[in-house]
Parts: C-alpha cells; sequence; structure tokens
C-alpha cells in the first residue's frame, strides 16, 4: 500500500506543477474556452506491479482508449467506458519459429469527476468490469511445423476496478484536443497468469507450463491525447 500511495503521490505533484506552470504560460494568451462535451482519447501506458505479483513480473506496458459522456450539462460529471492491454512477458522457442506473449486486457466503465472548463482540467475516476489474463503460444511463420497454430496455453478472468486521475491540457484555438496524463492504481484481485520462467519447451514440440496464481494489482502511468467530440 505503501508503493501504491507514494506512485500516485508523485504522480500529483507533477500534475499540480504542470498545472501551475501552464496556468502560467496562458495567463496572457487570448482566452478562447476549449469545449465541453464528450470526449474519447487513446493511451501509451506503462505499468508497476505490486504486492506479490511485483515478484514475478517486473514491469508492463501498452495501450488503452475511452470514451466519456458527460451527463452534466458543465460537463463535471460523466460515464466513463474504457479498455486497455498491457502485456508482460514473451519468449521464443524452437530457434524463434514459436513465441510466447503474455498480457492483460481490461474493460471497465463507471463515473468521472472533471474539475474546471478551462484549459488546464484536473479530473478523477473510479471503475469496475473485468480483467482478461492470458498467454499465448504462437507460430511465428504459419509454418505448421510442430502441430502448432496460435495457442492459449493458459487465460484467467478476473473482476477489475481503478481509481485515479490525472490532467488534460487544450492546446489549440479551439480546445478540442488536449494533452492528457495521469495514474491510476487497478486491482485485478487474484488471477492465474505465466511469466518467461513458467514456460518450458519439452525439445520435442511440446510444452510444461507451471501457472502462477497470486494478487495482480497494478499502478498504471498514462500519456495520450484526448479529444473533444463535435
Amino acid at each position: 500500500m505503501f508503493r501504491v500511495t507514494r506512485g500516485l503521490g508523485v504522480v500529483s505533484v507533477l500534475m499540480l506543477g504542470v498545472a501551475s506552470v501552464s496556468q502560467a504560460q496562458w495567463r496572457g494568451l487570448r482566452e478562447v474556452q476549449p469545449s465541453v462535451g464528450p470526449q474519447a482519447g487513446v493511451d501509451l501506458l506503462f505499468g508497476v506491479p505490486q504486492g506479490q505479483f511485483r515478484q514475478f513480473v517486473q514491469s508492463v506496458g501498452g495501450f488503452g482508449g475511452f470514451l466519456t459522456v458527460p451527463v452534466t450539462r458543465s460537463g463535471g460529471l460523466g460515464i466513463r467506458l474504457e479498455g486497455s492491454m498491457v502485456f508482460h512477458g514473451g519468449n521464443c522457442y524452437q530457434g524463434c519459429d514459436l513465441e510466447t506473449n503474455s498480457y492483460i486486457g481490461t474493460l471497465r466503465a463507471g463515473p468521472q469527476i472533471t474539475l474546471g472548463t478551462g484549459r488546464v482540467r484536473m479530473y478523477g475516476l473510479a471503475t469496475a468490469g473485468f480483467s482478461y489474463f492470458a498467454t499465448d503460444l504462437n507460430d511465428r511463420y504459419d509454418c505448421g511445423c510442430y502441430g502448432y497454430g496460435n495457442n492459449t496455453l493458459l487465460d484467467d478472468f478476473t473482476g477489475s476496478w481503478e481509481a485515479g486521475g490525472g490532467i488534460q491540457m487544450f492546446l489549440g484555438s479551439r480546445g478540442r484536443v488536449a494533452i492528457d496524463l495521469g495514474a491510476r492504481y487497478q486491482d485485478n484481485g487474484r488471477a492465474s497468469y505465466l511469466n518467461n520462467s513458467s514456460v518450458h519447451s519439452n525439445g520435442d514440440g511440446t510444452f510444461t507450463v507451471t501457472p502462477i496464481r497470486t494478487s495482480a494489482n497494478l499502478v498504471l502511468y498514462h500519456l495520450g491525447l484526448s479529444f473533444v467530440i463535435p
């Protein structure tokens, strides 16, 4: 819990600093009110595993996307739908004809609260849904040399929730595009998954897998772009 608090605290300080600098830079510009309305966005994600998960996975990285629909005229309260895909390992076998990829896919929805309607806006979110943990074995050249096509060695569904926030800095005279950065804590409960050490080639085209089952929680940092939908 200390690592979670420390990680979110660092990002909060950074966001406040960026907000202060941005407001100072834009104070002298001609005021153009950024748009308020439904938003969509895409993010690059970097994650730090927490607790037991960190013993087996060092880091994750991937991408995400979201759609937020305001439910108040000011846009202060909205409903957010978001999904993400982050990867946490992979390896090559049989001279790299076969490879594994381990990933976590998520889909969640929940409320988002946005503070302000100007060029710099801070927001908080709380979403809930599910996460999908999987490790796929792929025939890179589709040769069927080892009797494998594309197969899933292990998969697992878990309930998932997230809480966190970010800051948006709107650009341009129309205020429809924003740089979006922030952090959130993702709780996936206990999940079964594989890492590079838990997949072993037997040398004859078969594999032995040793599933790991632990809590699988993350602190995720994001950097992306948000777009106001006309």
